[in-house]
């Protein structure tokens, strides 16, 4: 159809069935930490058994959940539920997502019929959501993207090819339904707003790219009706990428100077924002400080101890007790 397939690279593989071990780290070396501190908080705390009552429901991030891909994962994700609920007597499931798991939990949740919804879901705990989108996503496909690793480990431009066959990249980009005549790039004496995605692709030489942006575009990155209740947690008053200026002639090969503004130091305070006006939202805190980037809020001990509290009333208030969330 005039644009490149996803780059689906060999050695990569999404695991199903609930275990952990695919969202405790990012990587085989387990040196990038994300949800294990979280996991094993509530097996201490709780005494929750991994893979029993704390599933891990991991997805492939290069495919959007309007894919096949995707909605095979739904379609995964709905049996993990309802064999979740089975497992723990009839005890309803209470999700929590993180980043772009957020938007994609969005499109789950809207999938299901309310009925389901009520009989199996107890909540929904929204961390550092990008329901509206990110800036970061357009320097990844301008320049290539590294999350902020330095140059001589890993060059953006090294990454750039691969990054543009991502549907994902181009759906996250901030919505101009949103954003609209906000000014994300400057380059080539223009100013490229939201409304001016397939102009700044054709210039900066992604054939391609308009396209693979038609495809995904439409696709909800938020709703704020999702027939769950909802508790949305996330990092504020962090050095974010907002803007992007490119030296005369770089464009786009060059690494522009970064226009930085508030956010989680991956989404912008604007998206992050968004999830206030979910319609059954029940709690909402924002942090800053030490440990409030996109990815270290999941080690904070304080946002962990909110979780586990969240999730033990729940469990408390099926068993008839009267408690309130702090």
């Amino acid at each position: 159809k005039g644009y490149k397939a996803v780059d689906a690279s060999s050695g990569i593989n999404a695991e199903y069935g609930g275990y952990t071990d695919g969202i405790s780290y990012l990587d085989k070396n387990r040196y990038v930490v994300q949800y294990e501190i979280m996991v094993e908080g509530f097996v201490s705390k709780l005494g929750y058994k991994r893979g029993v009552n704390i599933r891990g429901a991991p997805y492939d991030y290069r495919y959007s959940p309007t894919s096949e891909v995707g909605q095979m994962y739904m379609t995964r994700l709905k049996y993990l539920v309802e064999e979740t609920y089975e497992l723990n007597k009839n005890n309803r499931v209470m999700f929590i997502a993180h980043s772009m798991g957020n938007p994609y939990l969005v499109n789950f949740f809207k999938q299901m019929e309310q009925a389901w919804k009520d009989k199996y879901i107890a909540g929904y705990i929204a961390i550092a959501g990008v329901f509206g989108g990110s800036a970061k996503a357009i320097r990844a496909l301008m320049s290539g993207e590294t999350e902020d690793l330095p140059g001589p480990i890993l060059n953006p431009l090294s990454m750039r090819d691969f990054q543009q066959t991502l549907p994902t990249i181009y759906w996250l980009m901030p919505p101009a339904k949103m954003w609209s005549d906000t000014t994300f790039v400057f380059a080539n004496g223009r100013n490229y707003t939201a409304e001016q995605y397939t102009a700044l692709m054709k210039d900066a030489k992604i054939p391609f790219g308009p396209a693979m942006y038609d495809t995904i575009k439409e696709v909800p990155l938020f709703e704020p009706d999702l027939g769950v209740d909802v508790y949305c947690i996330h990092g504020i008053n962090q050095t974010t990428p907002f803007q992007f200026r490119y030296p005369p002639g770089g464009f786009p090969d060059s690494r522009p100077e970064t226009i930085n503004g508030n956010g989680d130091g991956t989404v912008n305070v604007r998206s992050l924002h968004l999830c206030k006006q979910f319609k059954r939202l029940k709690g909402y805190k924002a942090v800053d400080g030490v440990w409030a980037t996109h990815l270290e809020i999941l080690k904070r001990d304080d946002i962990i101890d909110y979780i586990v509290m969240l999730v033990d009333n729940n469990n408390r208030r099926l068993n008839g007790e009267h408690v309130i969330d702090f």
